[in-house]
């Protein structure tokens, strides 16, 4: 065991510090040679920032587990920041330079990537135009694998090369929508109020949650779209919201400083007014700046506690707690399965396993994995067949688990 740590901790120091670059446009569908590139990109800085980096340091376990090889491939990885180190959240320039950086190295095999829907709606033209395959750890965008309440001509803008190469692979807003409905329920909430932050990759979420809520015999009292800016007073929100009788609000968007007030002005408004949010707010800094509203706070999040999880993610997790230190929360296995898939699917491909088409094509014939999230299958749209969704609660300025659907 020693001996198989002490190698462990060599290839990841070694991963740490390696990065596989690259110029030039790839002209084949194949990668080039016995090193095969894996490209990462997340947001390491910001608010999302502790997240991803676990994300990240799943991918290099994987890797390291795995000694460095899939098959008779060597396997480089890089790790690239897509935010701006100014205002520490996602850019869409880096993020563009990102994918532009993948598309371009001929060796590339696979993207893991992005964290934000809006990220992946930019990376994913560029790398599927490459014919590379994509998996990503987040981006619970509708729009990106199905045309169920997506804007125009969605999916299919986002797939120019005609095939898809995207995997998403926790649960997206379907799945979401669903679990929120599944939580109003439960709080025997009779009216719903919905509202969006008028960003195009949340207000179809909004949406799908109206919908099923009323699917579900909840009458949906009033639905607005608002703009949502630090320092914004929403009083008058507040009274509509009142006055329309809601016991719950529902709110799809980001979890910015301005949506915390949002949330703490409506919990000033009505105490008893339940607060119910997505995946896309399902962070410390978020939940930190509720203040009182913490009390009303119900959060949904693809990110389970680790004891719900089979006994490989448990083992991974606790192998992570050895290396890393510190909490070992699910975004490590979303991490480590995401390049568990890549190597998985070059194996299987055997002295093609450089074929980006082949590789992809490998990804998406998954049955029935037994993985460390679970098992699960590929579904030809991209999204798998995973669907517990927790719902966390906030005290003290912290997520905490709350129960699971």
């Amino acid at each position: 065991m020693l001996a198989r740590w002490l190698g462990l901790a060599a290839l990841l120091a070694t991963l740490l510090a390696a990065g596989c670059g690259g110029s030039g446009t790839a002209t084949t569908n194949d990668a080039v040679g016995n090193q095969l590139a894996v490209y990462s990109s997340l947001p390491l800085q910001g608010p999302t920032a502790a997240i991803s980096q676990q994300i990240v340091d799943g991918e290099k376990l994987a890797l390291a587990d795995a000694g460095g090889r899939a098959g008779p491939y060597k396997i480089g990885y890089t790790s690239l920041d897509d935010s701006n180190p100014a205002s520490g959240r996602w850019s869409s320039g880096v993020t563009l330079s990102d994918a532009k950086t993948a598309a371009q190295d001929p060796s590339t095999i696979a993207y893991l990537g992005d964290y934000d829907s809006a990220a992946t709606a930019l990376s994913l033209p560029f790398v599927n135009g490459a014919g590379i395959l994509q998996i990503s750890p987040g981006s619970p965008y509708v729009g990106l694998t199905q045309s169920l309440d997506a804007g125009q001509d969605e999916p299919e803008r986002f797939y120019p090369s005609g095939k898809r190469t995207f995997v998403r692979l926790p649960p997206g807003d379907i799945v979401q929508a669903a679990a929120q409905v599944r939580l109003l329920r439960t709080l025997k909430v009779r009216k719903l109020y919905v509202l969006d932050d008028e960003d195009p990759f949340a207000m179809p979420l909004a949406q799908l949650v109206a919908s099923d809520a009323i699917a579900a015999g909840i009458a949906v009292v009033g639905q607005d779209h608002l703009s949502v800016t630090t320092g914004g007073v929403y009083t008058g929100e507040a009274e509509k919201i009142s006055e329309a009788g809601a016991q719950a609000v529902f709110f799809a968007g980001s979890g910015t400083e301005g949506a915390a007030s949002l949330w703490r002005q409506l919990h000033e408004s009505d105490p008893t007014l339940a607060l119910l949010g997505p995946s896309t707010v399902a962070y410390e800094s978020f939940a930190a700046d509720l203040g009182p509203a913490e009390a009303s706070a119900y959060i949904t999040t693809p990110a389970l506690p680790p004891r719900l999880y089979p006994a490989a993610g448990q083992r991974v997790l606790a192998d992570y707690r050895r290396r890393f230190g510190g909490e070992a929360e699910a975004y490590v296995l979303y991490g480590y399965e995401a390049m568990s898939l890549v190597l998985g699917a070059i194996r299987a491909a055997g002295p093609r396993g450089d074929d980006r088409q082949l590789v992809t094509e490998k990804v998406f014939a998954t049955q029935g994995r037994r993985s460390v999230l679970g098992r699960y299958s590929v579904q030809p749209d991209g999204d798998t067949t995973l669907t517990r969704v927790a719902v966390d609660r906030v005290a003290h300025g912290r997520l905490s688990f709350y129960r699971a659907f």
